[in-house]
């Protein structure tokens, strides 16, 4: 489930950047996230209501209107949003696997936190994870040799 929702209610427990409240449909845990949380101020007996995306064990709320009748918007981060090698290059990744002497077979797999690369050295397949930075993290074995794979010179 993953739907939009409203819930007015009654705040009857904090936790951090998430707290429960009861309305008329019932209980529910609310989460603010760390940076929502920054400059709202909930209490518990406060009356709220909240707008947010409804996920198996709570909502993700994107506004919440406060009993004086404030709004405030809660921005959540997009996928990879903080990630620093968000614009990773595939070329880096390409140009580190060359360098310790691989062929690369086919094209990078851009992973969250990884590329993943087939490389063939000494007539072995390997699945090569190069991170978003350009730095071999491992190469692991990946298919029996390949017939007449050419040796490539270090």
């Amino acid at each position: 489930m993953n739907d939009t929702q409203t819930v007015t209610g009654t705040v009857w427990a904090l936790f951090g950047h998430r707290f429960a409240i009861e309305g008329k449909d019932g209980r529910c845990l609310a989460d603010l996230g760390p940076k929502g949380a920054e400059g709202i101020a909930v209490a518990q007996g406060d009356t709220v209501t909240i707008k947010g995306a409804r996920k198996p064990s709570e909502i993700k709320v994107s506004s919440i209107t406060l009993a004086d009748g404030t709004t405030h918007e809660v921005a959540w981060p997009t996928k990879h949003e903080d990630d620093k090698h968000a614009a990773a290059d595939p070329d880096a990744a390409r140009a580190a696997v060359k360098a310790q002497g691989y062929e690369i077979e086919g094209e990078p797999k851009r992973k969250p936190k990884h590329f993943e690369i087939v490389g063939v050295k000494d007539g072995v397949r390997h699945a090569i994870h190069v991170e978003l930075d350009g730095k071999v993290r491992h190469a692991m074995f990946r298919h029996a040799k390949v017939p007449h794979a050419k040796p490539v010179a270090a």
